[in-house]
């Protein structure tokens, strides 16, 4: 993994290929399927969204612990731009509040 210096600071962002552009959604979220088959195995997950700018949206089915949960994403991430494109990014879907004791409290925001 690279370390993160001033250096790579001031470089752009790696941008994906024309061909993961000109590929349909069905077919790139297929590819990054595949991908988790042959190298993700300890994960659940769903793959929610694959734009064609390179953002991956992932859906974890299985808790994974906060202390490890980063790591595990950005290895996930750089094994996907080694194999797939380097100008992906990987997300996960964001969720809302789980607590039952917040969301008790009856407070609603009004726009």
């Amino acid at each position: 993994m690279n370390l993160i210096n001033k250096h790579n600071s001031l470089l752009d962002s790696p941008v994906v290929s024309e061909n993961w552009k000109l590929m349909k959604e069905n077919d790139r979220i297929d590819q990054i399927k595949k991908f988790f088959l042959r190298n993700i195995n300890d994960i659940e997950y769903e793959v929610i969204k694959a734009t064609d700018d390179g953002q991956v949206i992932i859906r974890i089915n299985k808790s994974i612990p906060a202390s490890k949960r980063g790591l595990v994403l950005l290895e996930i991430e750089e094994k996907m731009k080694k194999n797939l494109d380097k100008g992906l990014t990987l997300w996960l879907e964001p969720i809302g509040d789980k607590s039952k004791l917040r969301n008790l409290r009856g407070i609603s925001i009004k726009t």
